[in-house]
């Protein structure tokens, strides 16, 4: 396995980071507004719909991971969006 892989493993989320591996880990998951300055801790679901995301930052090196606030929203985007299919002619 390539470190790289190992290193998909390891979430920013579980307290510690997968870049630095520093435990300056901070989050926005318990903010009351998550939207935002123009809805800019959001992603777009459709025009007038959003989808708040909470966000871990590693404070030492800056390495940031996103994640769906509302996990009932993920089946939404299923439903919406275009899934992107594994690239088996590019192995890496």
């Amino acid at each position: 396995m390539s470190n790289y892989l190992q290193e998909e493993v390891c979430f920013v989320k579980d307290g510690q980071c997968p870049r630095c591996h520093s435990h300056q880990v901070y989050s926005s998951s318990e903010l009351s507004h998550k939207s935002g300055v123009s809805k800019s801790n959001t992603i777009p679901l459709s025009f007038f719909r959003t989808i708040p995301l909470d966000n871990y930052v590693c404070t030492n090196c800056g390495y940031v991971e996103s994640y769906v606030a509302e996990p009932d929203m993920l089946s939404v985007i299923e439903d919406l969006w275009k899934k992107v299919e594994q690239d088996t002619t590019n192995p890496q």
